[in-house]
């Protein structure tokens, strides 16, 4: 008797659960939307984790069957948009941003305060704050205070490739020293001795500060679908090691600047002033934990971004002669027209500028914009009702590659950049990149500088495709390999 107790009680425990799921998942057809068809208990987490289906390709291969401006998936019982439609996807960044401020991540601040408190998760008020106060970092103006140390930086960089004896070079681990040379000079005026054998710290967190392989693959996953596991497991977003390291040097340079009343203008000092004058309003904790998220977050940020377009940059130059004697050809001619190229010298280099975007374009550095539906959601354009705290989901490199806006997707051709400037590499709307214009000018600077004495080319080892390890961010894994010709030689 207590044996059918039993059964016939989890029985109805299963049943109830099951119907709890089912209902669950009746989310998206009951409003119409096309969606994949969700495992029980996973939705669509299993497809794209467990069988190891590269999130990237799950999107755009699911994508391709719906002819619709969305369609809908499920992690877990999560339901998760995935827009189609660029109007939509601009309507939900720009006219609409009120009604999508935040991000999918895990939004706990006491739980992992590094992450969760940088500018990269904050939400609401605290991101319009946050915001508003770093903006003073990436004005034109600021930028162009800075364009004499980034050239400096370039300069040591074609130094560094003219010692290169065959000219043969992985090019990610050279771009990935100017990074953190640049970066560590301009924002936190510290001068890391980058071009050493040996991988100078700052550049070496600054790469690894995210954990990497299947195990950085699963935190990032929970923090944006999973927020259950990412308590269950203890999991944080930046690895222990690198923020110990980070906190240590950040500390030791805010201790500094305190102390001797330096003034460089740059983040450090826009921090430090923040928590001189707000101090006492409750923004900033006593243990500095804010400052630290900023300076870490940035700094990550910048190496990885520069990094990564610098390389993508070279590679599909190397691929492509006739686009880099075009681009070398405007190079000079503006060059010689400024004698020391300024700011507005840079500017007026158009093709430089169409051919960044394009890189952007077939190179974006992430997999996927995200956001969260603040409150219950009507689009205009078709109907579709939304509940508060739906993920929205608008992936990149399917819009990218999608021949509506950009015939022939798969040719690098910057002449499609001409007239329009339609790439969401660095998102858009007020939550798009606080520091795109630093990234590109600090780009653009390290190939004014690369191509007016270097010709890049095809080696033995060059690709014609780069491999991307991560499914997540577009990163190329120590696999450009190109050719520096000093041009005096050919």
């Amino acid at each position: 008797m207590i044996l059918l107790t039993i059964a016939t009680a989890l029985l109805i425990g299963t049943c109830a659960i099951v119907h709890y799921f089912k209902n669950k998942y009746k989310y998206w057809e009951s409003r119409g939307v096309p969606y994949d068809k969700p495992t029980l208990f996973f939705g669509s987490f299993w497809r794209f984790f467990f069988e190891r289906d590269n999130l990237n390709k799950y999107l755009e291969r699911t994508g391709k069957k719906y002819d619709s401006p969305y369609f809908g998936f499920f992690i877990f019982t999560k339901p998760i948009l995935v827009i189609q439609d660029i109007e939509i996807a601009k309507r939900i960044f720009v006219k609409d941003f009120v009604s999508f401020p935040n991000k999918l991540f895990f939004p706990d601040k006491h739980y992992d305060p590094i992450f969760n408190n940088s500018l990269i998760n904050l939400r609401g008020e605290d991101w319009r704050y946050m915001r508003r106060k770093l903006s003073p970092v990436f004005t034109t103006g600021k930028i162009k205070t800075m364009l004499e140390i980034i050239d400096e930086c370039s300069d040591r960089l074609t130094r560094y490739l003219t010692n290169i004896p065959d000219g043969d070079l992985e090019v990610t681990e050279v771009a990935s020293r100017f990074a953190a040379d640049v970066i560590s000079l301009c924002m936190f005026g510290v001068k890391c001795d980058c071009y050493q054998k040996q991988v100078h710290n700052f550049q070496y967190y600054g790469e690894n500060i995210l954990t990497k392989g299947t195990i950085g693959v699963i935190i990032t996953v929970a923090y944006i679908f999973v927020h259950f596991a990412v308590k269950i497991f203890k999991f944080t977003y930046f690895n222990p090691e690198g923020v110990k390291y980070f906190r240590g040097v950040f500390t030791d340079i805010f201790n500094e600047r305190k102390e001797q009343y330096l003034k460089r203008n740059d983040l450090v000092d826009i921090l430090l002033d923040l928590k001189r004058s707000d101090g006492n309003n409750g923004r900033f904790v006593h243990d500095d934990t804010q400052l630290l998220a900023q300076a870490i977050a940035f700094s990550f940020a910048g190496q990885e971004t520069t990094s990564s377009i610098l390389s993508f940059t070279l590679h599909e130059l190397s691929l492509n002669n006739s686009i880099q004697d075009r681009l070398r050809q405007e190079i000079v001619e503006i060059s010689n027209r400024y004698g020391n190229l300024n700011y507005r010298g840079l500017h007026e280099m158009k093709y430089l500028s169409m051919v960044v975007n394009e890189t952007l374009r077939k190179h974006p550095l992430t997999t996927f914009v995200q956001r969260e539906a603040l409150d219950d959601y009507t689009f205009p354009e078709t109907g579709l009702q939304l509940e508060r705290g739906t993920g929205i989901i608008v992936p990149l490199k399917s819009f990218h590659y999608d021949p509506k806006y950009f015939p022939n997707p798969e040719i690098y051709d910057p002449e499609r950049f001409r007239e329009q400037d339609t790439h969401m590499a660095f998102g858009i709307g007020p939550r798009g990149c606080i520091g795109k214009r630093f990234a590109l000018v600090t780009i653009k600077m390290a190939l004014v500088n690369i191509l007016k004495k270097f010709k890049v080319e095809r080696n033995a080892e060059t690709r014609e495709t780069i491999p991307i390890n991560s499914p997540l961010i577009f990163r190329p894994e120590n696999c450009v390999n190109v050719r520096f010709t000093h041009l005096s030689e050919t």
